[in-house]
Parts: structure tokens; C-alpha cells; sequence
């Protein structure tokens, strides 16, 4: 069958190929993230099984995130010079071949080493979502944007439960059995239903790097929004790296399934990503970020009240999770929508940027959600996590107002 194609010159036709294939993009990028946080729940038992000392082992996790990043900064802006579709299954080929080894070898280097692999395969999903905003009617851009950032933030929140449940009943290089079938079902259907996009710029690799740094130091908008969004995903995944610590200890004694019903709940927090993007297509990305932001902190005043335990600990625990899980996609893609529309020819450079500092972000809070937990309690959890969504609203509260000092100042004039 032959692949589809169109014409990027005639923007009534994108538009009606959006509409059409933004659920498939969705649907392929959430199928395709998931693989980013397969290991995380089998960290140990893989460890055990290739003699990773349990401080090694969680290289796994790491590796797979330094792939990520580096295909982040090193491939996803190759999607403003070469076609769109071609690029995003070539990429995926290696998660693929990276699944495949890390489901049958027995070397922990090899491991290792497909970890990161595994990373920078899973990068052709921030391919796909510049290049499905691409194919949107801009007056759509937003909805496009929410619905396939849905996907992939529904595909994050479900992985870590599907994982712990596919290890339990099948063992663990299952998971990564599972990791390279996803990788094959999202090639065809990129393959069979999405269409072609050839970029017109005809910048060279070398210029596009040269943009990203330059972008880096210059661009007050980027800057912006990824600090936002850095500050955010700390958050995030602070919360979801120090609640197992919790539900898994005394105070609720939990099991493997019991905490990912739990996960379960907060993922719904993922259905605000289409709102968002509605609300952003009408003009209200700075309010809509506002009440984002300030979500994110009412979430952890919610959950500060969780380490008593009991029945009431757990609803109230679910609802700052789900509170938590809606502000971080809605403020994502406020950032996302703008950025696209105020810099359309570098959609696929900027995102890139952009998205490596949300997983810094991420990394950050992994790492202190461990050290807070153990070292401060829940309490000390609560103050650390609260702080990202707090300075971000701060940020973007000043930001605000001197913007809106420039425009009365400029039209006083």
C-alpha cells in the first residue's frame, strides 16, 4: 500500500489531514514514550539477574535519560530540515533494535549500553508532535498540540504500572519485549497513515546546532516557558518517585498493584491536555497558565496532609495527584502553543531545546524525592516539591507584569 501524501503550499488540506490523524499521532507517541520509563519499577530485579549492584543499577534509568536528552539536542531539530515521517521512523529503529537486545542479553554492558539506545529511540515522539501542530490549521493549533501531548503524558503516567504488572506475571525482559512491539506497532502506522512533510527550510545540521545555542541565550519566550516547565516536571516527578517510598512503608504497608491503582487515578490528570489546548486557541495562554501554575501548588498543600495514613490519607493523596497530573500537561501546553505559533519555521529546534530542559527538570526531582523522603519525611517531600510550582508561578506572575508595564508604557507613548 502506498504511503499518503500532500502538499504543505495548501493549508486548508493540512488542516483537514490534522484532523484525521492527530488521535493516530497520540495514540503512536504515548505507545512510544512508554518505553522511557519501562525499567523503572524492575530496576532491582534486573539488576539481580545481570549482578548490577543496586547503586549501578540505577544507571538504567539514567542512561536511558542522557539518550533521550541527547537525541533531544542532537536529532529532534533535524525535523525543520529533512521529511518529518521519514526521520521519526528512522529514529525509532533504534529503540527498536535497543529493545530487542535489552530483552535477551545477559551482559549488564550490553544493557547499559542499549539503554541509552532505547533513549534516544523514544525522541521520535517529540518528532511527531512539532509536526503534527505543522499539519494543524493555526486557529486548531492548540487542540492538536493538547491532544497529542494527552497521548503522550497518558503514555508516561500508565507506564510504570503496566511495567510492574507485565514483570509480575511474565518477568522482567518481558517489559522490554513489550517495549520493541510498541516500537514496531507505532512504525507502521506512521508508515501506513500518516502523511509526508518537507520542510522548506534548507538550513544546514551545522546551522541548525548553531541555532539552538543561539536560541538558548537569546530567546526571552523559550526561556520562559522552559523554566516553567523545568520547574514543573521537577515537581511531577519528584511526587511520583517519593510516593511509592511512602505507600510501600508503614504508614499504608501497599502493595505492587495497590500503588499503581493509585497511578492509575492520577493519569487522568492527562484529559486536561485538550482543554488546554482549546483554551489556548483562544487567546488565553497567560491566564491559562496562571491557573496552571497555581494548581501545582495547591496540589502539594492537598497531599501535605497525607502521612497519617488511613482512607482519608489515601483520597486525598489520589485527589493532589490528579490535581497535580492536570496543571503539569494544561501549563505544557500553553508553553508549546506558544512557542509553535510565535516561531513556526523552528518548531522541531525549539522543541527539542525546550523539552530536554522540562527532562532535566525531571531528573532533578527523581533524585531529590529520594534524598527528601529519607533524610526529611513526607514533610520535607511536600516543602521541596511545592517549591517548583511556587517559583514558577512567582516567575510568570513577574513576567506578566512587566510585560504589561511595557504595553501601557509603549502605548502611553
Amino acid at each position: 500500500m502506498a504511503a499518503p501524501s500532500f502538499d504543505m503550499t495548501v493549508s486548508g488540506s493540512a488542516a483537514r489531514i490534522a484532523g484525521g490523524i492527530e488521535f493516530v499521532v497520540a495514540v503512536v507517541c504515548g505507545a512510544i514514550v512508554a518505553n522511557l520509563y519501562f525499567a523503572q519499577p524492575v530496576v532491582g530485579e534486573i539488576g539481580a539477574a545481570l549482578g548490577l549492584s543496586p547503586q549501578r543499577a540505577g544507571l538504567i534509568v539514567t542512561l536511558t535519560q542522557l539518550g533521550y536528552c541527547c537525541g533531544l539536542l542532537l536529532l529532534v531539530p533535524l525535523g525543520d530540515i529533512l521529511e518529518n515521517r521519514r526521520l521519526a521512523l528512522s529514529v525509532l529503529a533504534i529503540g527498536f533494535i535497543a529493545a530487542v537486545i535489552m530483552a535477551v542479553t545477559k551482559s549488564h554492558i550490553v544493557f547499559l549500553l542499549a539503554s541509552i539506545g532505547l533513549g534516544i529511540g523514544s525522541v521520535s515522539v517529540q518528532i511527531l508532535l512539532p509536526y503534527a501542530a505543522a499539519l494543524a490549521d493555526p486557529q486548531r493549533q492548540g487542540v492538536v498540540v493538547g491532544r497529542v501531548m494527552a497521548g503522550i503524558l497518558t503514555g508516561i503516567m500508565l507506564s510504570r504500572p503496566v511495567s510492574a504488572l507485565i514483570a509480575g506475571a511474565f518477568g522482567w525482559r518481558s517489559v522490554f519485549g513489550l517495549a520493541a512491539v510498541a516500537c514496531v506497532l507505532a512504525g507502521v502506522t506512521i508508515w501506513r497513515r500518516m502523511p509526508l512533510r518537507n520542510p522548506d527550510n534548507r538550513t544546514s545540521y551545522a546551522g541548525i546546532l548553531r541555532s539552538l545555542f543561539s536560541a538558548a541565550i537569546t530567546n526571552r519566550l523559550l526561556q520562559r516557558r522552559a523554566a516553567y516547565q523545568f520547574l514543573m516536571f521537577y515537581s511531577y516527578t519528584l511526587l511520583w518517585t517519593a510516593l511509592p517510598l511512602l505507600l510501600f512503608g508503614p504508614t499504608y504497608g501497599m502493595n505492587h498493584l495497590q500503588v499503581s491503582l493509585i497511578a492509575l487515578a492520577g493519569a487522568s490528570g492527562a484529559a486536561m491536555s485538550p482543554v488546554a489546548g482549546k483554551i489556548a486557541d483562544r487567546g488565553l495562554i497567560i491566564p491559562g497558565t496562571t491557573v496552571a501554575l497555581a494548581a501545582g501548588v495547591v496540589a502539594w498543600v492537598i497531599v501535605a496532609f497525607v502521612a497519617s495514613g488511613g482512607t482519608s490519607g489515601v483520597i486525598v493523596l489520589t485527589l493532589g495527584a490528579i490535581v497535580l497530573d492536570g496543571a503539569v500537561p494544561v501549563s505544557l501546553v500553553m508553553s508549546q502553543r506558544e512557542l509553535f505559533a510565535a516561531h513556526p519555521e523552528q518548531r522541531a529546534r525549539l522543541n527539542g531545546l525546550f523539552m530536554a530542559v522540562f527532562f532535566v527538570g525531571g531528573a532533578l526531582g527523581a533524585s531529590i524525592g529520594v534524598w527528601a523522603f529519607e533524610t526529611q519525611g513526607w514533610l520535607g517531600v511536600t516543602v521541596a516539591g511545592a517549591t517548583g510550582p511556587a517559583a514558577a508561578l512567582t516567575l510568570h506572575l513577574i513576567s506578566t507584569a512587566r510585560r504589561s508595564t511595557t504595553i501601557v508604557g509603549g502605548t502611553s507613548k
